[in-house]
């Protein structure tokens, strides 16, 4: 009798097994198609902006001011 048992035991361990395998399987495909349901659900990226630089101008042909400094004078 314990022998008998001991054969339903591994072929009940066989069967869920491939169940667990099955159901692994199906809840892989149901992941697989929710996420291709979110990917098509969320916005396109926004088109890449395009950066202008602009050039600084250049001020070399100013003439440089003299500074006086008034506070600095032993006068005040």
């Amino acid at each position: 009798m314990t022998i008998v048992a001991i054969i339903v035991c591994i072929a009940a361990t066989a069967y869920m097994f491939n169940e667990f395998s099955k159901a692994k399987s199906d809840i892989e495909g149901i992941k697989g198609f929710c996420n291709k349901l979110v990917q098509a659900q969320q916005s396109p990226p926004p088109p890449p902006r395009q950066q202008v630089l602009q050039q600084e101008d250049d001020d070399d042909d100013e003439e440089p001011v003299p500074v006086n400094r008034v506070a600095d004078s032993g006068d005040n």
